[in-house]
């Protein structure tokens, strides 16, 4: 299947991942450093997976709406800026031009993918955010809940949930992405009691089963972003991971691929407290948005059309 390496196979040990403005997008000689810089990247990346063989190192690149206009020239139907919301609770959005999102099993290699990006790419771009991600315990987020449970498991219910049709032309196997990081108040949280805990997230804790809908509160976080139509569940494929320093700020840099961004905006709003209900996500008063955008994973074929333009 003609799509980028790391949007399918499930999460992996280490992630690193990077949100990226290009400094003068729209002169024609940034654009043509920007396409060798990319050119750099994926030749890196593979040599390093022929080198490391049993590393399963992969990595995903998306444009944000503006750069993917500058350099292909058309859109994918759906593309647009993410949008700041301000219900109960305030959502930031900062955008972003690229995002790299590269994950293995190797803390290593991924750093070493990225190294060498940043140090071909010079003064081409100004780092948003680059954050280092891992996995934690089983699966965990900091908040000790199992992260990812709502997510299809097989290769084919992955693609279908995060891959465009073949209706949408040169554009089918590329993927839309949604980049948000959360800084999370563990203090405050972990003085909440278990039940209490697991009132706010709509599962238990240890097990991670789901509270019936009888007792689970209308605004526990599964409850907010788990959304139904027709009796079907709209899925994402989640590869969001805990980062964090031991005595510094701690958090989530969550990270999704879909092949529809409204199923995006109609979480995002049952979170904020935007989407008219009246009610919001209980566990935003424990995690905080920092910035957010949604960017363009090309599929392989026209990746490598629209990187070796001149």
């Amino acid at each position: 299947m003609p799509v980028q390496s790391g949007i399918l196979p499930q999460p992996s040990v280490h992630a690193r991942f990077l949100v990226l403005r290009c400094r003068a997008a729209d002169e024609a000689p940034a654009r043509a450093r920007l396409k060798k810089c990319l050119q750099h990247f994926d030749a890196t990346r593979r040599r390093l997976q022929m080198q490391y063989a049993d590393a399963s190192l992969f990595s995903v690149a998306g444009f944000g709406p503006a750069l993917w206009q500058q350099l292909a020239g058309t859109m994918p139907g759906g593309l647009r800026e993410l949008q700041p919301l301000a219900g109960t609770f305030a959502m930031p959005a900062s955008g972003g031009d690229l995002l790299l999102h590269i994950h293995g099993d190797r803390y290593d290699l991924c750093f070493a993918l990225a190294q060498s990006f940043m140090a071909e790419s010079g003064d081409l771009f100004e780092v948003l955010e680059e954050v280092a991600g891992f996995r934690y315990l089983d699966s965990r987020d900091l908040t000790g809940f199992i992260d990812g449970t709502e997510n299809p498991q097989e290769s084919q219910g992955r693609a279908e949930a995060a891959l465009l049709g073949e209706e949408a032309g040169v554009y089918a196997h590329g993927s839309f992405v949604f980049a948000q990081r959360y800084v999370h108040q563990l203090d405050k949280w972990q003085r909440l009691s278990v039940d209490t805990q697991e009132q706010v997230i709509g599962r238990t804790k240890l097990e991670s089963i789901e509270l019936d809908d009888a007792v689970k509160p209308a605004n526990a976080h599964i409850a907010r972003t788990v959304i139904e139509e027709d009796g079907e569940e709209l899925e994402i494929v989640r590869h969001s991971m805990p980062y964090g320093e031991s005595a510094g700020e701690q958090g989530l840099f969550f990270i999704a691929y879909t092949k529809e961004l409204s199923i995006i905006d109609r979480m995002l709003a049952r979170m904020f407290g935007t989407s008219g209900d009246g009610s919001s996500d209980r566990l935003l008063n424990f995690v905080t948005p920092v910035g957010g955008a949604y960017f363009f994973a090309p599929p392989v074929a026209l990746w490598n059309a629209i990187v070796a333009e001149d």
